[in-house]
């Protein structure tokens, strides 16, 4: 009994830390090229710390964030190298190579959720067209770490899934409409199905939850990346209150 009252109080000084210093945002460039394989990398994206007067629990979760990240661009890098590797040919007709460009923001919202999008922009000799996705990124201080899936926003015997997919389907279908494609419903209502792999790109603002749908998920080309902002107060029954989301309850 002892034992959980102290666990109690340490949980709590870490928690009362976490909210009384500030989560300050920067951006680490990398670069990388390569003459033989004719690919050129150009990769900015976020850094956290708490300040440097910061406990060393808040250092180790702005570690743990910061390690996060670069895992991810890692990842982002490593793939775009796998895929000009493969290629025979590395040079265009015009004398250029391959390229990616990673570009970033991020927003703390409420002292404790760190959400950041990744815009990943990839032009590789021989394909159609370069492309752009975004990559999203998400980190609670407070539960969870590094969110996997935007399940762990809600409760699990809410009817989230639905409400988002039906609430994105209708969005996207008004899009389309307004823009004159009638005939593409069936990539709408497949690409935003309540397949929860459907909906991987998502972020956090102070008062919205953003869908992000990359090229080809429920629309042609053309239409490029598209976004469904949906209001968190719209949810709320929905929301793990003691979860990620947990400042919209204090």
């Amino acid at each position: 009994m002892e034992k959980i009252f102290f666990l109690t109080i340490f949980l709590f000084f870490i928690d009362f830390n976490l909210f009384a210093q500030s989560m300050n945002i920067t951006y680490k460039t990398v670069t990388d090229k390569s003459t033989e394989m004719n690919y050129g990398i150009c990769a900015t994206y976020p850094q956290v710390d708490f300040g440097p007067e910061s406990l060393m629990g808040l250092r180790g979760v702005a570690q743990d964030i910061n390690s996060s990240l670069d895992t991810t661009v890692n990842g982002v890098s490593q793939n775009f190298k796998n895929e000009v590797g493969q290629l025979t040919n590395k040079t265009a007709m015009n004398g250029m190579g391959s390229s990616l460009e990673i570009t970033s923001t991020a927003e703390v919202i409420s002292g404790s959720f760190l959400s950041a999008k990744m815009k990943v922009f990839s032009s590789v000799v021989g394909a159609a067209h370069p492309i752009t996705i975004i990559y999203p990124f998400n980190y609670s201080t407070t539960s969870i770490g590094l969110l996997s899936s935007i399940s762990d926003l809600f409760l699990p015997e809410s009817d989230y899934l639905n409400y988002i997919s039906s609430y994105c389907i209708a969005d996207l279908r008004a899009y389309a409409q307004k823009e004159g494609y009638n005939n593409i419903d069936d990539m709408i209502t497949q690409g935003a199905s309540q397949d929860i792999k459907n909906f991987d790109a998502w972020n956090i603002t102070v008062d919205s939850l953003i869908i992000t749908f990359n090229p080809y998920q429920v629309a042609p080309y053309v239409f490029g990346i598209q976004t469904v902002s949906i209001p968190l107060s719209n949810m709320t029954n929905m929301i793990d209150p003691s979860g990620p989301l947990s400042f919209m309850f204090r």
